[in-house]
C-alpha cells in the first residue's frame, strides 16, 4: 500500500497549529509561574489579603495547583484568626475547610494535603460547640498523624499533634460532658506526655518557628508548669519574625508571661 503524503499546503498548516499550540502552553505555564510568583511575593511582604486573591487568581489556569490550594488554606485560618467580628472569622475558617477538601482530594499523596486539612478542621472547631469540637476532633488527629506518617519531618504537623493532645487531655467540663455523650468518654489516647512530646519535636525540625514555642507554653500554662512555660516564652520572644502571624504571637505571649 502507498503512503499518502500530505499535500504542501495542509503540511504548513499542521505545523502553524503544533507551533501556535506549543506557544499557546508556553505562554500559559509562563503566566501561571508569574501569578505563582506574584502570590509568593506578597506573601513574603505579609501582604496576607492581597496574597490571597493572588493564589486565587492561579487556580484559575490551574485548579489544583498544590502550592496556591495549600496556601490558600493557610491564609484564610491566619486571616480568620484575627478577625474582630465573629461572623468574619467563621467565613474565612469556612472557605479554608472548603479548600481543603478540594487540596486533599486533589493531593492525596502529600503530607502537606493532610496538615492543611487538619489545621483548617482545627480552626473550624474553635468557632462551634463543645459537642461539634468534640466531633471534629477525631478529624484533626486522624490527619495530622497522617501526615506525619507520611512525612515524619514535617514539623507543623507534629504542632498540630501537640495541640491535639494538649486539649484532648485537657478538656473542659461541657467538653467531657458531650464526649460522654458522643462517643462514650473522652478521645482515647490523648496525654500531656505525647503532647509534650510533640511539641518538642515541632520545636526540633523547625527551632526558628515563633508559633510552637507560643502553643507550648500554652500547653505548659494548663499543666501547671510555669516554671517551663516562662523558659519557653524567653525562647519564643528571642526570636526573629517571620511570618505575619508573628508578632501577634509574640505580644500574647508578653500576656501570658505577665501573669505566670
Amino acid at each position: 500500500m502507498k503512503s499518502r503524503l500530505l499535500h504542501p499546503c495542509c503540511a504548513l498548516l499542521l505545523g502553524l497549529f503544533v507551533i501556535a499550540g506549543f506557544t499557546a502552553n508556553a505562554a500559559h505555564a509562563d503566566e501561571l509561574e508569574q501569578r505563582l510568583q506574584r502570590a509568593f511575593e506578597l506573601s513574603e511582604r505579609f501582604q496576607d489579603e492581597e496574597a490571597l486573591a493572588a493564589f486565587k487568581s492561579v487556580l484559575e489556569l490551574q485548579p489544583d495547583n498544590y502550592d496556591a490550594l495549600w496556601n490558600i488554606v493557610m491564609l484564610h485560618t491566619s486571616i480568620g484568626h484575627r478577625q474582630t467580628r465573629s461572623s468574619a472569622e467563621e467565613a474565612h475558617y469556612d472557605e479554608a475547610f472548603e479548600y481543603a477538601k478540594i487540596l486533599k482530594e486533589a493531593h492525596p499523596d502529600e503530607a502537606g494535603s493532610y496538615f492543611a486539612y487538619a489545621a483548617a478542621v482545627g480552626r473550624k472547631a474553635q468557632s462551634v460547640g463543645p459537642r461539634e469540637r468534640i466531633r471534629l476532633s477525631n478529624e484533626i488527629r486522624e490527619n495530622a498523624e497522617k501526615a506525619v506518617e507520611m512525612d515524619p519531618e514535617y514539623s507543623r504537623a507534629w504542632s498540630v499533634l501537640g495541640n491535639w493532645h494538649h486539649r484532648a487531655a485537657n478538656l473542659s467540663r461541657l467538653e467531657r460532658m458531650a464526649a460522654n455523650a458522643l462517643f462514650g468518654g473522652a478521645p482515647e489516647g490523648a496525654s500531656n506526655d505525647k503532647a509534650r512530646a510533640a511539641f518538642e519535636r515541632a520545636i526540633e525540625l523547625d527551632p526558628e518557628f515563633i508559633l510552637y514555642y507560643h502553643d507550648k507554653a500554652e500547653f505548659y500554662i494548663t499543666i501547671g508548669e510555669k516554671d517551663d512555660a516562662r523558659r519557653v516564652i524567653e525562647q519564643g520572644l528571642a526570636l526573629d519574625i517571620r511570618t505575619s502571624d508573628d508578632e501577634r504571637w509574640k505580644s500574647n505571649m508578653r500576656e501570658l508571661l505577665g501573669k505566670l
